[in-house]
């Protein structure tokens, strides 16, 4: 029985993993991941050029995930999109399985033995830093094999040929299925260089066996990466990601330390800890050095924990590599706090920390299912193996074909993924999320100026003569106004997620002219689910609802979007209709008092202006007293 309460936190920092991985899909690069997985199962080929593009038809592609969209495209045959949801909540578990094994086998090293409840919080504060990129990305393969690595170092610490032997196919493996293939290599130089300093501090000949070993593993991984449809490519492609890191200022993601942007509360966290972690082994380090002789595998951590730390500071999105290597220095070090302040009864110290880990665990995964997790921390992510509605064009996609409209369309950057994988090859993108592996920076530059100069798109509409426009409702806003307003297109379609604007000409004249098919506004229909997706997550939660995609809230998405249009009396007009559906509520007061606002803004006359900015008081007033 003891046995087992002791390892409750550890399970359950497991069931949060899951939790957090179990996240509704809401990132489009998966949409355009699966296409390209799926062309290659039907082509029986590699993706090589660009053909789901029109604008960049033929140009050369090197898609270095060839792999793993191949995997996932035949999870998807399998359990359809929602697989990748249950795929990313199984690696969850996995990481988290490795690195704390990974703990246990440094702490022994020190003569220690690691908690379970150790490992279990340093778990739970470990995925609250990292989860905001466990979002059924590929990068999930990258961040399991950074797990693996770290876990077969420290598994074979003497650093014998039958351990060190695994890391040349998986380094194979890890080329071809993502991009962050580099990480690998550069842990075994590490683990070579650490080895190395081994054998000049201790002059025996066992550390400049192992040092030789682990080179030469070094030479086989990088060779082995040549086994790849790109080949020689795949050795400059990590110059090409260091160019692209720079040359990116589309993705928030690329931000390193020195923006504002990638000082995010995950961030901060993390930073603390890489603080911690340093000052730590700063501590102890001396006096490793001073025995004049230290492990191998050790002087390789005590290297890697720096060199990830800077990685992880020249991009937001390497964060995850850095705390999965920090994970063991930061229960060693509870290790070591806990053992100077256990005072009395041992059993009963380890018993109190199990069950108060346990709490802080269920509590943790109470407040992910229940969303009370993300809304507080101001994540868009929410809880359940489900395609939202509201972050997937699934609307305008079922109105672009049942309609039959045909291309070229300009789509922008966002809304491209979803389309292609859905629609293609009846729709081909203008841009979409392959980024500066298709689409130059120039291009990119100039499908960035739209924000600030919508009136340019008339000189792209001269040049690709656009039958139809389909852009998400919170991009590219200025520009959809100037359709809306002027000559040349007509709104057919507007739901929460996406506006089609189409083409007034002969070809269009049947859709544009059939008023049946054309809704002020539309809430789309939800799209159908797997059994086994909602069976998983009403076990997880049985009260689990999707609120945020009731249909009740159609007048307020509807009156927003056509305030940003600016049709001001429709967009009050289509509120103020159903405002007795929010009686009592905030939500639909302070909406209408925005509308005012904005109304009142562009009002010529004084005395109109100041009648509306009362109206919107009123408005502000009373969802005040609704909160």
């Amino acid at each position: 029985m003891k046995f087992k309460l002791e390892k409750l936190p550890l399970y359950l920092a497991y069931l949060v993993a899951f939790a957090l991985g179990m996240k509704q899909m809401r990132e489009p690069d998966i949409w355009w991941q699966i296409l390209s997985g799926q062309w290659m199962l039907e082509h029986g080929a590699i993706t090589r050029a660009d053909m789901f593009s029109y604008t960049m038809q033929g140009t050369p592609w090197t898609n270095v995930k060839w792999l793993y969209e191949i995997f996932i495209a035949g999870l998807v045959n399998m359990l359809g999109p929602h697989g990748l949801v249950l795929l990313q909540a199984i690696v969850n578990v996995v990481i988290v399985l490795l690195i704390g094994k990974t703990a246990k086998f440094i702490a022994r090293y020190f003569g220690k033995e690691a908690r379970y409840s150790a490992i279990a919080i340093v778990a739970l504060a470990f995925l609250a830093i990292v989860e905001y990129r466990m979002a059924s990305r590929p990068e999930m393969f990258s961040h399991l094999f950074c797990a693996l690595y770290l876990y077969l170092f420290w598994k074979n610490p003497d650093l014998k040929w039958r351990g060190l032997i695994w890391l040349v196919p998986l380094q194979c493996l890890w080329a071809n299925m993502h991009e962050g293939y580099p990480v690998g290599v550069v842990m075994i130089g590490v683990f070579a260089a650490g080895s190395f300093l081994s054998y000049l501090l201790s002059k025996e000949k066992d550390a400049l066996q192992q040092a030789m070993r682990v080179s030469i593993t070094l030479v086989a991984s990088i060779l082995v990466i040549l086994l790849n449809p790109n080949t020689i490519v795949l050795w400059k492609q990590p110059f090409e990601i260091y160019r692209q890191v720079w040359a990116n200022k589309y993705t928030t993601e690329l931000y390193s330390w020195s923006q504002a942007e990638y000082w995010t509360i995950q961030a901060k966290a993390h930073i603390g800890l890489l603080v911690l972690a340093l000052v730590y082994w700063g501590v102890q380090i001396a006096g490793i050095i001073k025995s004049k002789r230290i492990n191998p595998v050790l002087a390789g951590y005590l290297l890697l924990v720096p060199a990830m730390g800077y990685l992880s500071l020249t991009a937001n999105r390497n964060i995850p590599f850095a705390q999965i290597v920090l994970f063991p220095s930061i229960v060693l070090l509870l290790t070591d706090v806990a053992g100077r302040l256990a005072k009395g009864n041992a059993e009963k110290q380890t018993r109190n920390a199990a069950i108060a880990v346990s709490l802080i665990a269920a509590i943790f995964y109470i407040s992910i299912v229940n969303n009370s997790y993300y809304k507080a921390t101001d994540s868009v992510n929410r809880f359940g193996a489900h395609v939202n509605m509201l972050h997937n064009p699934t609307g305008a996609s079922a109105f672009i074909k049942d309609n039959k409209l045909q291309g070229p369309a300009f789509s922008d950057y966002f809304i491209s993924s979803y389309l292609l994988w859905d629609l293609y090859p009846q729709f081909k993108s203008y841009i979409d999320l392959r980024d500066l592996d298709i689409f130059p920076a120039s291009f990119f530059d100039n499908y960035m100026e739209l924000h600030e100069h919508p009136e340019k798109f008339y000189s792209l509409d001269s040049q690709y003569n656009f039958n139809y426009v389909v852009v998400s409702t919170g991009q590219l806003v200025g520009m959809q106004r100037l359709l809306y307003w002027g000559k040349g297109y007509n709104l057919v379609y507007v739901d929460p997620v996406s506006a089609v604007f189409l083409k007034t000409n002969e070809v269009n004249r049947s859709v544009n002219e059939n008023l049946s098919i054309q809704r002020l506004f539309t809430w789309p229909q939800e799209p159908d689910e797997p059994g086994w997706a909602t069976a998983i997550t009403k076990l997880m939660n049985p009260m689990n609802e999707y609120e945020e995609e009731d249909e009740r809230y159609t007048s307020i998405q509807s009156a927003m979007f056509y305030n940003q249009v600016q049709n001001y009396p429709l967009a009050v007009k289509l509120l103020k209709q159903d405002l007795g559906s929010f009686d009592g509520e905030a939500l639909g007061y302070s909406t209408l008092s925005s509308i005012y606002k904005d109304f009142a803004e562009h009002t010529p006359d004084a005395t109109q202006k100041a009648r509306r900015l009362d109206t919107a008081a009123m408005y502000s007033q009373m969802a005040l007293e609704a909160e």
